[in-house]
């Protein structure tokens, strides 16, 4: 389904609707979507929205979420995004891997690595590779 060094780098074709969906929910930044066309259940919106400092990187962000400008202009209404805390990213608020050339550095000690086990936020490593935080 996932091949980094191919444009585009998801393919879904051939694979099993419900083995797409359980990928594209384990994606922590929202890069990845979906909207079923087969009558299956679409996309579940957290209970709680949950916060997650990602070691030298970003917010990972899950739940209702609202982005909007100072006027209150809708900017994002997501499930999950990966929020820019380095100051760098060209999309603010979110997160562009502009923390890796600005070599941002996690001042927090508590920051908690992400898992992947059990519906947490998981590692872009394991689930959305081309992220590559």
């Amino acid at each position: 389904m996932f091949d980094v060094g191919r444009r585009p780098w998801v393919t879904v074709d051939g694979a099993e609707t419900d083995r797409v969906v359980a990928t594209v929910v384990q994606c922590p930044t929202g890069a990845l979507r979906y909207t079923r066309l087969d009558g299956g259940a679409q996309e579940d919106t957290d209970d709680i929205t949950t916060v997650v400092p990602v070691p030298n990187g970003p917010l990972f962000v899950r739940g209702k979420i609202r982005v909007t400008t100072p006027d209150g202009t809708l900017v994002a209404d997501e499930t999950r995004v990966a929020l820019c805390r380095c100051g760098s990213s060209a999309n603010a608020p979110f997160c562009d891997n502009s923390h890796r050339a600005a070599g941002f550095r996690s001042s927090d000690p508590q920051a908690v690595v992400p898992v992947a086990a059990g519906g947490d936020p998981g590692s872009p490593a394991e689930v959305c590779e081309p992220q590559d935080f």
